[in-house]
């Protein structure tokens, strides 16, 4: 019998301060706007699990029941003021005269969530060689767990107020099988599994936010829940004095119905409209196959290379240039990929060299959408040594980060990258001290851009593209006591 208790409490409290400068060119006027946000929230949650276990229930076929409870009490406080509406100054502490009680709320979300399961198995065992130790293992598993959940939400913003209550049970069934040849050396097993998730929660109260100047948010009280079927398919073949494993895996997801966000727009204001939707018909295909090798007698060198391919075929909601309203669009998209390393490694010793290309094929069925035919890959080596006498240990790596085909010069990029550290062990081992330098020649920027799964161009910012840091780790063991 296994069990667990946790509990987590976190209160969370901030201040938010924006000013938004909107220039409407169709009237040829000015608006700005002052907003201020006052955020708080906190959470409590109380965690339980319990699970009891039959190893041979009947012949070697054994159960497992059990089951997980959360209890949840999640309570949000989020209001928005306009510091610019205050007409008098004899105002200034009265905060309902520049409340914007439309975009204001609280919320308090509390209940219960269970997760009883059952599953039922037949285990085996092989061994290694002449090891009398036995290695068991699962043959078969087939199961379901079966979450429910019991919510409620009160919930006040404007002239809404009300109490939005969730009663499910949910099934997700799930089946694999794994066979092992008595050796160990061949391994094959195959799994499936259905999933049932409920859609979040505020997402389905019926409001409207529109804080910032050009965006309304809403919500969707018609959403459904989402579902997911995954299959997948594994095989692996160890031989040889040399360690040499090759190893081949398929799988294969299918979306059901899924959560896109849909969008309308209004020419004369500017203003886009977004709002949660289902979407249906989403399906995704990786095929892998990996291999290694140790070489030489003394096996000091070894060598890795992995390839995968990829086929997805991506549901979701995008906005033609020149519409005002969002459409339900569909982008394949085909990647080929292929990495390999050489590593040798003698006592304090460690060389690497590695490569890595992948090719992306997207095509969408809007008429606006490019093809695209891209390349990304990177080259590079690394080395580790630990001094002997001194057991100072440096490292250094270099790698080239190189992209082709992209129909933007801030996407055909080539990025070195030249990282180092140095640490050293005090105190027999129990403090080590590492610094740390990333990115040494500074050649990385700030703002990267990555492209999504409907072929669109997506920003990501950070703010430490490059840094040193020292780390200061203090290693504390105690053993049990002897009975």
């Amino acid at each position: 019998m296994n069990y667990h208790l946790s509990y987590w409490y976190t209160d969370e409290k901030s201040w938010l301060s924006d000013r938004y400068n909107t220039w409407q060119a169709n009237t040829q006027t000015k608006d700005v706007r002052y907003n201020a946000s006052d955020r708080a929230n906190r959470t409590s949650i109380v965690y339980g699990s319990l699970t009891y276990s039959v190893p041979e229930l009947i012949g070697k076929m054994g159960m497992s029941v059990g089951s997980t409870v959360n209890y949840g009490d999640v309570r949000k406080h989020d209001y928005l003021y306009h510091p610019d509406t205050l007409l008098l100054a004899s105002q200034l502490d009265m905060l309902n005269a520049i409340t914007d009680p439309a975009n204001s709320y609280d919320s308090h979300v509390y209940g219960i969530r269970a997760e009883p399961n059952i599953t039922f198995s037949k285990r085996k065992y092989y061994q290694v060689g002449d090891s009398p130790v036995k290695i068991f293992y699962d043959q078969w598993r087939m199961g379901v767990s079966v979450p429910i959940l019991h919510e409620a939400l009160d919930y006040q913003r404007g002239v809404i107020d009300t109490t939005v209550y969730r009663h499910t049970a949910l099934l997700s069934p799930y089946v694999s099988f794994r066979t092992v040849s008595p050796g160990g050396n061949h391994s094959f097993s195959v799994n499936l599994r259905y999933d049932l998730k409920d859609v979040d929660f505020y997402d389905r109260v019926n409001y409207r936010d529109d804080s910032q100047p050009l965006v309304v948010k809403l919500g969707n009280p018609d959403l459904k829940k989402k579902a997911n079927t995954t299959v997948s398919v594994d095989y692996t073949d160890r031989w040889g004095k040399n360690e040499r494993q090759w190893h081949i895996a398929a799988t294969y997801n299918y979306q059901h119905r899924d959560v896109a966000q849909s969008v309308n727009y209004n020419p004369e204001t500017g203003v886009y409209t977004y709002k949660p939707v289902n979407v249906d018909g989403a399906y995704s295909g990786t095929a892998k196959f990996d291999y290694s090798q140790a070489l030489g007698e003394k096996k000091y060198w070894r060598w890795q290379m992995n390839a995968d391919a990829n086929y997805r075929h991506s549901v979701d909601y995008a906005m033609l240039a020149g519409e005002t309203e969002s459409h339900r669009n569909v982008v394949n998209t085909t990647t080929l990929h292929d990495g390999a390393y050489i590593q040798y490694s003698k006592g304090m010793l460690n060389l690497r060299a590695s490569g890595d290309v992948s090719w992306r094929h997207s095509v969408g069925r809007m008429y606006d959408f490019e093809t695209l035919n891209v390349w990304d890959f990177n080259y590079g080596l690394s080395g580790r040594y630990t001094i002997p006498k001194l057991k100072t240990t440096v490292a250094l790596d270099a790698t080239m980060y190189s992209r082709r085909g992209y129909g933007s010069s801030e996407l055909n990029t080539n990025d070195f990258l030249l990282n180092a550290s140095l640490s050293q062990s005090f105190w027999k081992g129990k403090i080590i001290a590492r610094l740390e330098a990333f990115d040494l020649l500074h050649n990385l920027s700030a703002t990267q851009y990555e492209v999504n799964a409907q072929g669109r161009v997506e920003t990501w910012y950070r703010s430490l593209p490059h840094y040193v840091m020292l780390h200061l780790v203090y290693h504390w063991n105690k053993n049990p006591k002897k009975l």
